[in-house]
């Protein structure tokens, strides 16, 4: 298709002369039933044409339309500015919308996964017509929603049967806004047992609400809701006797700037992050996780890690933070490597440490032996401590500028060692004194971790990975027998 649309126009005109009208007819037609299930697999609703929309939507024929037939995803950008335009245009606008927003949507009977963005001003009906809609769609799973604000407390959200998978971001700043949760809580718990998938993330900065909020509905029947994945993202959080209930299949957490209770009391002013009782009861009541990513690492924790095994998945955000101190943070970062790890050797597919300063949590000789018992990881990213690295003779001389011991290299031979790595990550952390002064130092020492890779020289030829220092990719580049030469820069990831 690429080369096609690289032909002059001309050429292209010229093709089409010289076809005859049965043969470009089927061209077309091949082409076009190639493409349209990709072209219309995406289709959204903008509020700024949203009453043309509906209404070519619910008229068109024949039925099935190509849209309803391959449309799998819908996204709505919510109401505004259409009902906060000049009246004289609002009421017929209006009227239009109301009249074909249901059928218009209940035609993508394809719909698997929904895109919502809610915003203040959004009336009532709109809402609850989408919702009424999307209760019609058969294949429905995946609903997520953005929400400014829920204009009424009281509403009555239609049942969703078949949904499976829920995130809600809440991004208002209403003092008395904690009520509107009401309505998605009430959604929720409809959703049992099959929601299996909950998000709940806040993006306000105050009257945070609590998880139990959130369940406050489904806690009122006998029967539980049925989480395998779990992610929390700035709420209150106490596991409890409302809350485990809900918590028995779970399989995966995520915990994103979580308060602990304790920090409520004071109204949230100044409060720490933490994850409050959240590692304790879950070891205490064997709920045994196979994916972890949390950006609270403490010795709860730890010890949680220490009271199972089979964990698949591990990511440590910010495991050294600025509200630990450097020894507490050293102090973990040794439990972490000698106890909470070694119940995952041979399970661990994923194993992801992000840290902000030097210290333990960094690869060094410490925690080698426990990396290299790790050996059905398909995932790696580690930390390097700047100051384990060997010291360079001339930072401007060739790659092979280095003397003494290279940490750099220790790790890459642990890695040729295992069979299923398929990526390794590096970058290089601070030193605690440099607080403020980062960006120099950050730049200068993952320049040095890209010459030591560029410089490693693989013990064996069996085993190539890819290896990312930050959003620069290198790749084991093979001579003519196949054999291994050395890691190149071959690529930059852009990020978007």
């Amino acid at each position: 298709m690429t080369g096609l649309l690289s032909l002059p126009i001309e050429l292209l005109q010229e093709i089409g002369f010289e076809t005859a009208d049965k043969t470009l007819r089927l061209v077309c037609k091949r082409i076009n039933f190639a493409l349209e299930p990709r072209i219309l697999s995406t289709i959204g609703l903008s509020s700024t044409y949203l009453p043309s929309q509906v209404e070519n939507l619910a008229t068109a024929e024949p039925k099935p339309t190509p849209i309803s037939k391959y449309a799998t995803q819908l996204n709505i950008c919510g109401f505004y500015p259409l009902l906060n335009r000049h009246r004289n245009l609002v009421s017929e606008e209006e009227t239009k919308i109301k009249s074909f927003l249901v059928p218009a949507i209940g035609s993508l009977t394809g719909v698997r996964k929904v895109f919502w963005l809610l915003r203040a001003s959004d009336p009532a009906w709109a809402i609850l017509q989408v919702f009424d809609a999307l209760a019609s769609l058969p294949f429905l799973k995946d609903l997520h929603m953005r929400c400014w604000s829920v204009s009424d407390p009281s509403l009555q959200l239609r049942r969703l049967p078949h949904l499976e998978n829920l995130t809600f971001i809440r991004e208002s700043w209403q003092a008395n806004d904690r009520i509107t949760i009401i309505p998605i809580a009430r959604l929720i718990g409809w959703s049992q047992p099959k929601l299996t998938t909950l998000v709940i993330a806040d993006h306000q900065y105050f009257n945070t609400p609590r998880l139990n909020d959130y369940l406050s509905e489904s806690s009122t029947t006998s029967v539980f809701l049925n989480i395998t994945h779990l992610s929390l993202k700035g709420l209150f959080v106490k596991v409890d006797a409302i809350v485990l209930p809900h918590l028995k299949s779970l399989v995966s957490l995520t915990t994103e700037g979580i308060f602990s209770p304790q920090d409520q009391v004071s109204g949230n002013q100044g409060a720490v992050f933490s994850s409050g009782n959240v590692w304790s009861v879950l070891r205490l009541e064997k709920i045994h996780l196979q994916e972890i990513v949390t950006d609270d690492v403490q010795l709860p924790l730890i010890e949680y890690l220490t009271s199972f095994s089979g964990l698949r998945r591990l990511r440590l955000n910010r495991a050294s933070s600025y509200c630990t101190l450097p020894l507490v943070s050293d102090q973990l970062g040794i439990k972490f490597y000698e106890r909470g790890l070694q119940n995952h050797i041979h399970s661990l597919d994923s194993l992801e440490i992000n840290t902000n300063f030097d210290g333990n949590w960094c690869f060094a000789s410490h925690c080698s032996s426990i990396i290299k018992k790790c050996t059905r990881l398909t995932f790696l990213e580690l930390p390097i401590n700047s100051q384990d690295m060997a010291e360079e003779k001339d930072d401007e001389l060739d790659d092979s500028s280095v003397s003494g011991d290279n940490v750099i290299w220790s790790l890459l031979d642990i890695c040729t060692t295992h069979p299923a790595l398929k990526t390794l990550k590096l970058f290089s952390t601070s030193p605690e004194r440099s607080r403020g002064f980062r960006a120099t130092h950050l730049a200068r020492a993952n320049a040095k971790i890209s010459r030591s890779v560029r410089s490693y020289k693989p013990i064996t030829s069996s085993h190539a990975f890819r290896i990312f220092i930050l959003l620069d990719e290198f790749e084991l580049r093979r001579d003519e027998l196949g054999m291994n030469l050395e890691y190149r820069r071959v690529g930059r990831i852009t990020q978007h």
